[in-house]
C-alpha cells in the first residue's frame, strides 16, 4: 500500500527557512572574518565550497520528511535558496562596512553570484531530495559535496602542505556531512568514493569555465 504525500506544516517550513536564514547570516560572517585572518583559515574564509556543503546539510535534513519527489524539491530548493542568499548578503555586507567600500561596490561585487545562486539552488535542492533515495542515484548525490570540494583542496596545495593539510581536513569534514545527516543505512561508500573521484575530476574541469563567466 503506498503511504500518501507528505507536505512540512507551514510552521515547520516557516521554521526550516527561518533556520536557514539565520545559519546563512551567521556563516556569511564568518566565511568573512575568516577571510582577514592571514594563513589557512583566510583560504577557507574566502572559499566556497564548504560554505555551499552547510546549505546542502540543510536542504537534506530539510527533506528527510519529505515521501514525495516533487514536494522534498521544493523545499530543498527554498532552503538552498534561503540560506545561499542570505550567506552573500552578509558575505559582500560585511566585507563593504570592513573595507569602507561603499554599498555599490559590494553590490557590483556580490551581483554575479546573486545572480549564479539561482540556478544553482535550483539544482542543488533537487540534488538534496534525490539524496534520500536508495541506489546509485542517491548516492551520486551524496558524492558532489566532496567532488565539489575537491577543486579548492587540490587549490590549497599551492600554501604546501601543512598549509593544505589543515584546510583539506576542514573542507573534508564539512563535505561528510551529508552522509551523516542523510540517516541512510543502505549507503555504499565504495559508490560515493568512486562517484566524488569521477564528479570531482569533472569539478576541476569546470570551475575555471564557471569562475571566467562569474567574474567577466
Amino acid at each position: 500500500m503506498n503511504r500518501p504525500a507528505t507536505r512540512p506544516m507551514p510552521s515547520r517550513r516557516v521554521g526550516i527557512q527561518a533556520g536557514a536564514i539565520l545559519a546563512g547570516l551567521l556563516f556569511g560572517v564568518t566565511a568573512q572574518v575568516l577571510r582577514q585572518i592571514v594563513g589557512p583559515l583566510m583560504f577557507l574564509g574566502a572559499g566556497t565550497a564548504p560554505w555551499v556543503t552547510i546549505g546542502f546539510v540543510l536542504a537534506v535534513s530539510a527533506t528527510r520528511r519529505s515521501r514525495s519527489l516533487r514536494n522534498a524539491s521544493v523545499l530543498g530548493t527554498e532552503t538552498m535558496a534561503a540560506y545561499v542568499f542570505a550567506w552573500l548578503l552578509s558575505y559582500h555586507g560585511l566585507f563593504a562596512v570592513r573595507e569602507s567600500v561603499g554599498f555599490f561596490a559590494a553590490w557590483r561585487e556580490a551581483l554575479p553570484w546573486l545572480v549564479t545562486a539561482g540556478p544553482v539552488c535550483l539544482v542543488l535542492g533537487f540534488v538534496a531530495a534525490l539524496s534520500h533515495k536508495s541506489g546509485i542515484l542517491g548516492d551520486v548525490c551524496l558524492a558532489l559535496p566532496i567532488a565539489w570540494s575537491l577543486p579548492e583542496v587540490i587549490d590549497s596545495l599551492k600554501g604546501g602542505w601543512s598549509y593544505s593539510a589543515i584546510v583539506a581536513l576542514l573542507i573534508a569534514a564539512l563535505a561528510v556531512l551529508p552522509l551523516v545527516t542523510i540517516g541512510r543505512r543502505d549507503v555504499s561508500l565504495v559508490t560515493v568514493v568512486f562517484g566524488s573521484a569521477m564528479l570531482g575530476g569533472v569539478a576541476l574541469a569546470l570551475l575555471p569555465i564557471v569562475l571566467s563567466q562569474v567574474h567577466s
